[in-house]
């Protein structure tokens, strides 16, 4: 039942069939729901930080829920980055500034201690010369920006796809191929489902393909948590790799929940918000608990001192 006393917004790109399901769902736990396109936000550094849509505060809300496409994220961050400290929100801004771009993603990964894909970037054709002489066949190459790698089985077709990307005046990443890929959808503190992606594709992990429910071992569901934990999101989309040891190979702030609901099924919108919400609940309970630890510490100390003092 909807408490009216919470509140949540929600905040993306267009409402897609994700975010009406997740609005959907999240009416029917918080008191006031709302849905905010990020384009029509406006931010204000006057007197007082403001952040409005047509005539509404959004700094009044209780709880923000982003929703944010990659080519938002820098400006998201700003954004939510002048919220309140005591606003939840189960994807933190700096969650988004990681996810901004994929190789300085999965660089934070490595150095928290989260096993990710091997791959490489660099500016310079002669770079990449060097980069693929070390590399062991096939290869994907592709430019960041785009989603779409090119499979490469030798050397020369390697140098053929720097050449090109390298006229165009692009950064090149060079990364291991992935055969056997799953997403899992983390909710903290659960993984609430997986799946695998059949794909006529050679370039598996951006490229469209039908899902199928994908049963995981605890290995992997551990990954996958402390792969969100890594980026302080608590819902998220980890995909990651099966070739060999599991690695993680992105993360998906924003990922559609439909269709892998409809291929586990499982309601992900319906476990997505229910998460938000208790996590929501255990955050404005934090600011009590917090002061009850801090005068039981206050306490403490005044009886070691009077027992010095005997």
């Amino acid at each position: 039942m909807a408490n009216n006393n919470n509140s949540l917004c929600i905040i993306g790109h267009e409402k897609s069939e994700t975010n009406l399901k997740l609005l959907e769902e999240a009416k029917k736990r918080f008191g006031s729901v709302f849905f905010v396109p990020i384009d029509g936000i406006g931010i204000g550094l006057n007197e007082k930080f403001s952040i409005s849509y047509r005539v509404s505060d959004i700094l009044k809300f209780k709880a923000v829920f982003p929703r944010i496409p990659r080519q938002f994220c820098s400006y998201a961050y700003q954004l939510l980055s002048l919220f309140p400290e005591d606003t939840y929100m189960p994807i933190k801004p700096i969650s988004l500034l990681l996810a901004d771009e994929r190789f300085f993603l999965l660089t934070v990964l490595r150095k928290r201690g989260i096993s990710t894909l091997n791959l490489h970037l660099t500016r310079s054709s002669k770079a990449a010369y060097r980069i693929i002489e070390e590399g062991k066949y096939p290869l994907v190459i592709r430019a960041p920006e785009k989603k779409t790698g090119v499979v490469v089985k030798n050397a020369t077709e390697a140098k053929s796809i720097i050449n090109a990307l390298g006229s165009l005046d692009q950064p090149i990443m060079i990364e291991d191929v992935v055969k056997d890929m799953i997403s899992i959808y983390v909710a903290e503190p659960d993984v609430i489902a997986s799946v695998k992606k059949k794909t006529k594709e050679k370039d598996v992990v951006f490229a469209h393909g039908k899902l199928k429910n994908q049963k995981i071992n605890l290995e992997t569901q551990h990954l996958a948590l402390d792969a969100a934990k890594a980026v302080e999101a608590g819902v998220a989309r980890i995909d990651i790799s099966l070739n060999g040891n599991p690695r993680v190979i992105n993360v998906q702030l924003d990922p559609d929940l439909i269709a892998p609901s409809k291929a586990t099924g499982i309601n992900i919108p319906e476990k997505t918000i229910a998460s938000i919400y208790e996590n929501y609940k255990a955050h404005r309970q934090k600011p009590t608990l917090m002061k009850f630890f801090e005068d039981a510490k206050s306490i403490m100390k005044d009886v070691l001192k009077t027992k010095q003092l005997i």
